[in-house]
């Protein structure tokens, strides 16, 4: 096997603004890619992340244009030219599409195709779009890393032809977030006198906001003091009231809707937290559970795949659409230490059998086998 350095051009968009869920598996990745000796040039529309990962002198950070061009025709002039440039040897693109005129070999990342079996929580032209990029990206990419068996399926339901590109590599715990703060500091800042339960992640339709609140307003019968922070854009279309829902239902001050959360306010909530939901019809991983995890926060997650089959031993598993059993699922985490206490061993388990070390070295070897390396 060629052991010479990779030259590696990056997508690196995601890094930019507020990085949610795609921004912080790049990050990661990169984190450990930055010391094996290769050379990465991180692709920005516009000006580059003010992100310290970059910092390396095994990085070079490249804007390419002013940031004013549409996201395909950055794709398809700025970023081949810029390959040209630097000589690359791959092309890494961390979700779902690359670019097509590209003539080095490319490799695409797969979360989760939900633009197909979720198409009603998109708007019409932006799941039009998803669905015309995502077949030709993958189609001309060499190899696909899906992060976990239910993605990997689903890309054999959708392009069974191209099943044997399909790279499993399953995503990494919390070792990128700040130190968990002792746990009555992260409440005190948090303003907390009761239970605490945070859901964290991007708010769509298939994650279930409404039932998860209807669930609430069960639980704060039992638990006058309990506190739940949804924590995540709202990005539900159609869009979904939030604000107005919690009023309906009286739980004013008992739901906080944070929104996008920097990482040290996000390792507050975890420290602090008693429990943590993620419900979901429809999930790629579910890597904000595997982080709740990480941090000793006992889980409760839909049975849908794949949350229900990557955290199926270390969580209580509900009907994401059935509030009465979130509710029960809830109320049992935060009274039964019988229950507790394992389920919190459990999970920190389970995170242990994840790395990111490890997520970054697999995918490497697929860009350097896509490379013929």
């Amino acid at each position: 096997m060629d052991a010479r350095p990779l030259v590696v051009g990056i997508d690196a968009r995601e890094l930019a603004g507020r990085p949610t869920g795609t921004g912080r598996y790049l990050r990661n990745l990169i984190r450990h890619w930055r010391d094996t000796g290769d050379r990465l040039y991180c692709y920005f529309n516009g000006p580059p992340a003010l992100d310290p990962v970059l910092d390396h002198p095994a990085i070079r950070k490249r804007p390419l244009g002013d940031g004013c061009a549409r996201g395909i025709v950055w794709q398809e002039t700025l970023v081949p030219q810029a390959a040209r440039e630097d000589g690359l040897d791959v092309f890494f693109s961390p979700a779902y599409s690359c670019p097509l005129s590209l003539r080095v070999p490319r490799v695409t990342a797969v979360h989760d195709l939900s633009f197909y079996a979720h198409p009603q929580d998109f708007a019409f032209a932006d799941a039009l779009r998803r669905r015309a990029l995502v077949g030709p990206s993958l189609h001309a990419s060499r190899l696909v890393p899906v992060c976990s068996d239910f993605t990997r399926r689903e890309l054999a339901r959708l392009f069974p032809d191209l099943a044997d590109r399909a790279r499993h590599v399953p995503l990494g715990p919390d070792d990128d977030l700040p130190a968990p703060p002792p746990r009555p500091e992260a409440r005190k800042r948090l303003g907390l006198a009761g239970p605490f339960v945070v859901t964290v992640g991007a708010v769509l339709n298939r994650r279930c906001a409404p039932e998860l609140l209807r669930a609430a307003a069960r639980l704060v019968r039992r638990h006058p003091g309990l506190v739940l922070d949804v924590v995540g854009e709202n990005r539900t279309h159609p869009r979904l009231d939030l604000g107005a829902m919690v009023a309906s239902l009286g739980l004013g001050g008992r739901v906080r809707l944070s929104g996008f959360v920097e990482d040290e306010a996000l390792a507050d909530r975890y420290a602090a937290a008693d429990a943590a939901v993620f419900l979901s019809e429809y999930e790629g991983f579910g890597l904000p559970a595997l982080e709740a995890a990480a941090r000793g926060v006992p889980l409760v997650v839909s049975r849908a795949p794949s949350l229900g089959e990557v955290f199926r031993d270390a969580a209580l598993l509900v009907d994401p659409r059935d509030e009465t059993a979130v509710a029960v699922a809830l109320d049992r985490v935060l009274t039964d230490e019988a229950l507790r206490a394992p389920l919190v061993e459990a999970g920190r388990a389970l995170a242990a059998r994840h790395s990111w070390a490890e997520a970054a070295r697999r995918t490497r070897d697929a860009l350097r086998e896509a490379a013929g390396r």
